[in-house]
């Protein structure tokens, strides 16, 4: 993603009019965000999180800053630990559609102390989201589907063919869309992985990143976490994570291959893109080892699900 400079003072001072906040000034820059410029404004000893996404949902007709606006709502009204909504840019302040939210004064962590009661607690809060119920006039912010990747991969099957095991990873993945069950739908993040998870001693403080939730199915979200904890080399806490999901929601999760296929298909062609995110949340990985942990993982699901 490229991203927006820093704000102007011009930009800034209309968020101070919007804020009521006299002082405010640009700190620093967030970096590893994939679908949004993220920076830190701060008044005194107050800090804040100026969100700006990218153009791609404007140019989509999709109104990225209501949607994630709305969602930090519901989840502060369920006590799931996240950031608060301050402010949304109504005005055009920015070129890009343009939140503000609350500071959580935390970081991701991919390196665990605890990695199985780490594993269990995002099980846990994620079984709390997706018991959250939209209201009527929330349906069309949080539509049916998984974002934008089912469509991508239809779309652009030569993405994935690009790789040694691509054809039969797409076979594989018509197979198991085949046997899918239509399950209930329910409040999805849709990027739900341990990076969009914020920590402090060892307790989890917060689920970021609401750009895209939707309407999905549950598989989606805990296949997609569980893949990504493999992703960061932890095959026995990513089946911890899925058991523990499974414990305490109740759910059996029959179509969970369905989404570990889709997941494995995200980062295609070249995983590699997503190593500078990793290392900027402190993992150490090279993009070489990533793609052979890509495809060490890819083998196993072929096996596992022949």
């Amino acid at each position: 993603m490229q991203y927006a400079p820093p704000p102007t003072e011009e930009q800034l001072e209309r968020v101070r009019d919007g804020l009521g906040a006299n002082s405010l000034i640009w700190s620093h820059r967030i970096e590893g965000g994939l679908g949004c410029t993220i920076d830190v404004l701060t008044e005194g000893s107050t800090r804040l999180v100026l969100r700006r996404y990218g153009t791609w949902y404007g140019e989509r007709g999709e109104d990225a800053a209501a949607r994630e606006t709305r969602a930090l709502e519901l989840l502060q009204r369920a006590n799931i630990p996240a950031p608060s909504p301050i402010w949304i840019d109504t005005d055009g302040v920015f070129e890009e559609q343009a939140i503000i939210t609350s500071f959580i004064d935390a970081k991701p962590e991919l390196t665990p102390s605890n990695p199985f009661d780490w594993a269990e607690k995002l099980a846990g809060v994620l079984s709390r989201i997706h018991e959250i119920r939209l209201e009527n006039g929330d349906l069309d912010l949080f539509p049916p589907g998984a974002g934008e990747d089912e469509r991508r991969i239809s779309e652009n099957p030569e993405l994935v063919l690009e790789h040694p095991l691509g054809e039969e990873l797409l076979r594989r993945r018509v197979m198991l869309g085949q046997r899918r069950t239509e399950d209930d739908l329910v409040f999805s993040h849709t990027d739900f992985w341990p990076g969009n998870t914020l920590w402090r001693n060892g307790d989890l403080s917060a689920v970021v990143d609401w750009e895209s939730p939707a309407r999905g199915d549950r598989a989606m979200d805990v296949a997609y976490c569980s893949v990504d904890i493999r992703y960061l080399g932890m095959g026995k806490v990513a089946d911890r994570f899925v058991q523990t999901y499974r414990e305490v929601s109740g759910e059996t999760l029959t179509n969970l291959s369905h989404w570990e296929a889709i997941a494995l298909c995200r980062p295609m062609p070249d995983i590699g893109k997503w190593v500078p995110a990793w290392q900027a949340m402190g993992r150490d990985i090279s993009e070489e080892k990533a793609r052979a942990r890509h495809t060490e993982i890819i083998e196993t699901f072929l096996e596992r699900t022949g």
